[in-house]
């Protein structure tokens, strides 16, 4: 059953058409706070259960661990007015830090940053809440 709002036409989206369109991707936005005021980074990713997972160099996403962040993708088509977005809040954390095991599971996701330079670090957002919302035909 779909969930419409009647006012504003968009749809509701199910936690596992979101979990289907995270995994289809590659390429979203991180949001975290930086210096009191908020940032949106775009990044890598590979999905690993539920948990965003992003390769990092030291910076502002890596000072970000242990703090709440949010994580976004998106498809919009401007001639239909059609589109879509799918937003993960949670905990923003260092992965591998205590456990080896960890660190290897990373490893085996495909996660290739665009941006040159090393990325040696792994961020792992643990998910609160995962939304999506969809509007027009």
């Amino acid at each position: 059953m779909r969930l419409k709002d009647s006012r504003t036409g968009i749809e509701l989206m199910d936690r596992a058409l979101c979990l289907r369109l995270l995994a289809a991707d590659t390429v979203g936005r991180l949001a975290v706070v930086s210096g009191g005021a908020p940032v949106i980074l775009p990044v890598n990713y590979a999905l690993d259960g539920e948990a965003i997972v992003i390769r990092t160099a030291p910076g502002t996403k890596l000072d970000s661990a242990g703090q709440m962040a949010c994580f976004e993708i998106d498809a919009f088509d401007r001639a239909t007015r059609h589109g879509w977005s799918v937003v993960v809040s949670g905990v923003l954390e260092e992965a591998g830090v205590h456990a080896s095991r960890e660190l290897m599971t990373m490893h085996s996701l495909d996660v290739t940053p665009w941006a040159e330079g090393d990325r040696d670090h792994w961020l792992r957002l643990v998910p609160s809440r995962i939304t999506g919302r969809r509007v027009g035909a």
